[in-house]
């Protein structure tokens, strides 16, 4: 008899909620943890730049101003698209002839899986196209759409909450425009730029 009581009491537990209750089936002795909420990684980030270009062609750098997107989907994994403005570059050994682009381009972003705190570093690789105009005393004026490519690497940092600081470098290829002139598009530069986290 004391045996019931003591069995009847180890199942009812010191109180009637379901967190005090002891289990009566090895069913509920085993039942799974539900896994928490998968997180987020998808962001989106927008804001600008500022740089220099050297192009094969010129015979300075330029100034570069911009406007970039960006959208991390994974980890390792990122997309990029961004319109820019060159300042006019004289063509190097054409003197009066100068030059100036404006390119579009679209890159994907790959992460090395290195952890570095607020600092990620990036490699990327694009395409796209320039819009080049070519003007000068002693050539024919035009304006042409030319498709470029384009390698580099990067970093970002994050600021502050929603704020990266961008980084990069990039070497791109670009058709070279029709003309009178030999005109080698190609060019490399190299930017600074703020980019701001979109709130969801």
């Amino acid at each position: 008899m004391n045996a019931l009581v003591l069995a009847l009491a180890l199942a009812l537990g010191p109180g009637d909620s379901e967190e005090d209750r002891l289990p009566r089936s090895l069913s509920e002795s085993f039942l799974l943890p539900v896994a928490p909420a998968a997180k987020e990684d998808h962001e989106i980030l927008l804001g600008g730049h500022l740089g220099v270009a050297r192009s094969d062609a010129g015979d300075s750098p330029c100034f570069v101003v911009g406007f970039e997107w960006r959208i991390h989907i994974l980890p390792w994994l990122g997309a990029s698209g961004s319109v820019d403005y060159q300042t006019t570059q004289h063509v190097d050994g054409n003197e009066g002839t100068n030059f100036y682009q404006v390119p579009f381009m679209w890159s994907f972003l790959l992460y090395p899986p290195i952890d570095l705190g607020r600092l990620r570093l990036y490699g990327l690789a694009g395409f796209g196209f320039t819009v080049t105009h070519v003007s000068g005393a002693s050539v024919r004026i035009s304006t042409d759409v030319n498709f470029l490519g384009s390698l580099g690497f990067g970093a970002e940092f994050e600021l502050a909450s929603g704020v990266f600081i961008d980084a990069q470098v990039s070497y791109v290829w670009a058709k070279d425009p029709s003309g009178n002139i030999s005109l080698d598009a190609d060019w490399v530069q190299g930017t600074v730029g703020l980019l701001f986290k979109l709130a969801k």
